[in-house]
């Protein structure tokens, strides 16, 4: 199946979900998150659900980072749907975060870091296929994200559903992954 088609299958998909199942799996994937090994991670980039549309539940990822690993600096995503770019604000304190005109949580002030300090990324997605690659909402924020980080900056997806077999029209500026978790399981590329 091609990327659109995907997204809509996944997107009814995940609101069909009950309110019941939706926070099973968001349990289930925190249990798979804290058995990922952050030795050597400074600064995680952790994007904010959109709660209303299941989105992966990151707040309960990000409590538990910073109770678990408080020497870990979580930054979170402010999109610029004009560029296309993203720009990254700890959370701290000063963190100020309201909701866009997109429905998307995000800082509106706060500490800026700069995208060389980020050292694993936690990317949102919608489904993705066996070789890991993965389907957002299409607009290639993640994926232009991923490629101006520093060398050795891992990015993990977090998903509500296993994967596909394979995904179409996969193309030069999709950005592989190099693990995925679901509620069951810990997909590796390496």
């Amino acid at each position: 199946m091609t990327k659109q088609q995907l997204r809509t299958e996944y997107l009814i998909k995940r609101q069909k979900l009950s309110d019941d199942k939706y926070a099973d799996l968001n349990q289930q994937l925190l249990q798979q998150f804290q058995q990922l090994d952050f030795s050597g991670i400074k600064c995680i980039h952790l994007f904010l659900p959109i709660v209303e549309n299941n989105e992966v539940n990151t707040y309960l990822l990000r409590d538990w980072l910073k109770q678990a690993h408080p020497e870990i600096k979580v930054v979170h995503p402010k999109t610029n749907f004009r560029t296309l770019t993203m720009r990254s604000f700890v959370y701290d304190n000063d963190l100020r975060v309201e909701t866009s005109r997109y429905g998307i949580p995000e800082p509106v002030s706060g500490n800026e870091v700069k995208i060389a300090e980020v050292d694993l990324i936690i990317l949102p997605l919608l489904v993705f296929d066996e070789l890991g690659y993965r389907v957002g909402y299409g607009k290639g924020f993640y994926d232009r994200f991923c490629t101006g980080c520093k060398p050795g900056t891992k990015s993990i997806g977090i998903s509500l559903f296993d994967p596909v077999k394979r995904i179409d029209d996969v193309n030069g500026y999709d950005v592989w992954m190099h693990a995925c978790l679901t509620p069951t399981d810990k997909w590796e590329w390496h």
